[in-house]
């Protein structure tokens, strides 16, 4: 029988630490053997900056913005620590 697939939303207000929060608490659960994936909605790619060793990724938005709607999954997706599948969506500036 298939587990069923977790999902977690962490948000509230500019500034409290919900990044820090987030990417803590995923390197927690790979270091338990879990399977991850975050979807940060940031326009600054803070969500997965550290799961990406510290580099900011191209959100969604601004990839289809650039490339048009021929857009791959590879494009947005990336690995990061511990196997952490990273997208970030995009958001209002």
């Amino acid at each position: 029988m298939a587990k069923e697939m977790r999902k977690i939303a962490i948000y509230g207000k500019g500034g409290i630490g919900k990044s820090t929060t987030t990417q803590n608490t995923v390197a927690g659960l790979v270091e338990f053997g879990k399977k991850v994936m975050i979807v940060g909605c940031d326009p600054k790619a803070d969500s997965t900056r550290l799961m990406l060793g510290g580099l900011a990724q191209k959100s969604v938005l601004d990839t289809m913005r650039e490339e048009g709607e021929d857009v791959e999954l590879d494009d947005v997706l990336k690995a990061g620590y511990g196997g952490v599948m990273c997208v970030e969506s995009g958001g209002p500036e």
